[in-house]
């Protein structure tokens, strides 16, 4: 029998365990976000990466196979992306955009690298396909019937082109050939 003026414990969850269970669940989720971190594939090894202000390791390498896709260089002794540092120029240039911008940038580059399965019922992440499936997968954001995805592919090649031609190393593929000012045929210049 119990007493009328006495009531029995809560056997639900108590503040303290709550607080335990909280602290419990923190320090689970902060082990397990370091180990996926590394275990994922997105570590960023290249010279430059400490001096990304904008891009994480991960969009970085996102941008960087696409752009080494879209920026696959036909002319004998073109430059690579990787060699003209293509991620890096892009990335100092988001450093001048607007918040929004290189937030919606950042969105694009986490849904073109998990885009495969969405989109293509690929199971895999862009970064880990092929050059070929690669090329299938950003022909299926150009031809794509939602316009949101076309826009996506056009800004993505518009991003690259930017990074890319922006280098004297290119100026030849594109049959461009800069005049220094007072030389012969300069506006200008004498001659």
């Amino acid at each position: 029998m119990s007493d009328p003026g006495h009531e029995a414990a809560p056997t639900g969850l108590t503040r303290r365990r709550f607080l335990r269970r909280t602290l419990a669940g923190v320090a689970l989720l902060g082990v397990g976000g370091t180990v996926l971190r590394h275990i994922t594939g997105y570590s960023l090894e290249a010279p430059w990466a400490r001096s990304l202000r904008v891009l994480s390791d991960k969009e970085a390498l996102v941008l960087a196979a696409i752009a080494r896709r879209m920026l696959a260089a036909d002319a004998a002794g073109a430059p690579t992306p990787d060699e003209i540092g293509v991620v890096p120029v892009i990335d100092d240039y988001l450093a001048g955009l607007a918040a929004p911008v290189c937030a919606d940038v950042k969105a694009l580059l986490q849904l073109v690298e998990h885009g495969p399965a969405l989109f293509d019922l690929r199971p895999s992440r862009f970064t880990r396909l092929d050059a070929a499936a690669q090329d299938v997968v950003l022909a299926g954001w150009e031809a794509s019937r939602l316009e949101v995805r076309r826009r996506g592919f056009a800004a993505l090649r518009n991003l690259c082109a930017l990074g890319y031609y922006g280098d004297p190393r290119t100026f030849a593929i594109l049959g461009y050939r800069p005049t220094l000012p007072g030389a012969p045929g300069a506006a200008g210049g004498g001659g």
